[in-house]
């Protein structure tokens, strides 16, 4: 009886593992191999092994992240099945017919309802060829974060006589944020700064001038292709505010180098206020006495009395390549992925909030510090609204602003150009990458 029982087992698991996946007009009896391209960070050894074990219909491979073979690879038809991409580069490989339309599947789902997808969360991964947050998905998020979000040292604001913020009402950039950045800075006797009143994070400055530009009723885009950038006097004065915090040295420069990136800097109390988001706040946790020493402000808002906006750097999340040859079996790992085990596992870990809403139980709230920027997180994400830059015409918007910022801004602040000249020439070098890609397209 026991033999029989094992038969019967096996007979099961052969069925089982020759499961019929098709797909881009092509159809394989399993197991099938399904490849992910994603940082192992994002997705260790233990859960591809446990996926393996529990669906013997297919071969979860997990490939390290290389755009460049990736997209070699889409070139020939064989790149890899999924990827972990960042939402505003979903209109770039849409455009370029590299992503597979998965709206009908997640429709279909039967791991997941629509009802429970975060609409604001995942809106760069809706996309309608114009607009995102309309027409047809392209993926998730694997979680989002609010990446203007004030992180603030406890010990500093206090010895600087400044008064705790709150954790409802933002404070204004213009001038508050600046106000308290400066008061914040501290300098050796020489006039080296040495410790930051805030430190921008590489090219963050971009996602905080598109929340600053939608609320002072501009944009980045002098025409509706966005290939231009705009040259309104309200949308230079935005560029040259985040130049500001450089020149005047309240933040690192050339004069006085960054130590390391921005979050290092906070922990070893370099900089007095940073803007991370509620992600920065898992790391925060390795510094001891961290839910005392640190607090958190919602995202900062233009002006006393302006409306609310704010990004989520586009959060990095999943999607499907266009031709790959099994899409049933790719989406059966977006759904583990996203919902089922790893999904659970990573919303309890506190490092950012899970694409749908019946995840967000399981977000840490085991302390003030964690409870604070959790409810700041939920709460700014309410005012959500997609970065203005992002691209069709360049893979990876990011870099092409911190580029163009970088190119110029040790000029600016040496005192070798003025701020209009560093604009001037910011905006040159983007408009040459946003043209070069207008010819890429055939527009």
């Amino acid at each position: 009886m026991k033999l029989l029982k094992l038969a019967l087992t096996a007979a099961l698991l052969l069925v089982g593992a020759s499961l019929v996946f098709a797909g881009g007009g092509q159809e394989a009896k399993g197991p099938v191999t399904v490849t992910f391209m994603v940082h192992e960070a994002d997705l260790p050894k233990d859960f591809v092994d446990s996926f393996n074990a529990a669906n013997p219909a297919i071969n979860l491979v997990r490939v390290e992240t290389n755009w460049e073979k990736w997209m070699a690879d889409a070139l020939a038809g064989t790149a890899a099945d999924m990827m972990q991409v960042n939402g505003y580069e979903i209109a770039y490989f849409v455009k370029r017919n590299l992503l597979y339309d998965m709206t009908e599947m997640m429709e279909g789902s039967t791991a997941f309802s629509m009802d429970d997808v975060d609409p604001k969360g995942n809106l760069h991964y809706q996309y309608d060829g114009k607009d995102f947050g309309k027409g047809s998905w392209y993926g998730l998020t694997k979680d989002y974060n609010n990446i203007g979000a004030v992180t603030y040292n406890v010990e500093m604001f206090k010895a600087a006589g400044i008064a705790p913020l709150s954790t409802t009402k933002p404070i204004a950039y213009q001038d508050e944020f600046y106000n308290l950045a400066k008061k914040l800075t501290q300098k050796d006797s020489a006039g080296n700064t040495v410790v930051f009143g805030t430190e921008i994070a590489g090219n963050w400055a971009a996602f905080l001038a598109s929340d600053m530009a939608y609320a002072a009723g501009t944009s980045f885009w002098a025409n509706e292709d966005a290939s231009k950038m705009n040259e309104d006097p309200k949308m230079r004065d935005i560029w040259k505010y985040w130049a500001r915090f450089k020149v005047e040295d309240i933040s690192s420069n050339s004069r006085n180098p960054a130590s390391g990136w921005t979050g290092a800097m906070f922990q070893s109390d370099r900089a007095g206020m940073v803007q991370l988001g509620y992600w920065y706040g898992a790391q925060l946790q390795a510094n001891e006495g961290y839910n005392e020493k640190y607090a958190w402000a919602p995202t900062p808002i233009l002006k006393p009395g302006a409306k609310r906006y704010t990004n989520t750097l586009g959060a990095t999340g999943t999607a499907l390549y266009s031709k790959t040859k099994y899409p049933q079996a790719a989406f059966k790992v977006f759904e583990w992925y996203n919902i089922g085990e790893y999904g659970i596992h990573r919303a309890k870990t506190g490092w950012g909030i899970p694409p749908f809403f019946s995840l967000r139980e399981y977000l840490p709230r085991d302390n003030k510090f964690n409870k604070d920027r959790l409810d700041i997180a939920l709460d700014d994400a309410e005012y959500f609204v997609p970065f203005q830059g992002g691209l069709t015409f360049f893979a990876h918007p990011r870099s092409l602003y911190q580029n163009a910022w970088n190119a110029y801004i040790d000029q600016l602040t040496d005192g070798d150009i003025s701020y209009d000249q560093f604009v001037d020439s910011f905006y040159a070098d983007i408009n040459d990458a946003l043209q070069a890609g207008k010819e890429e397209l055939g527009m």
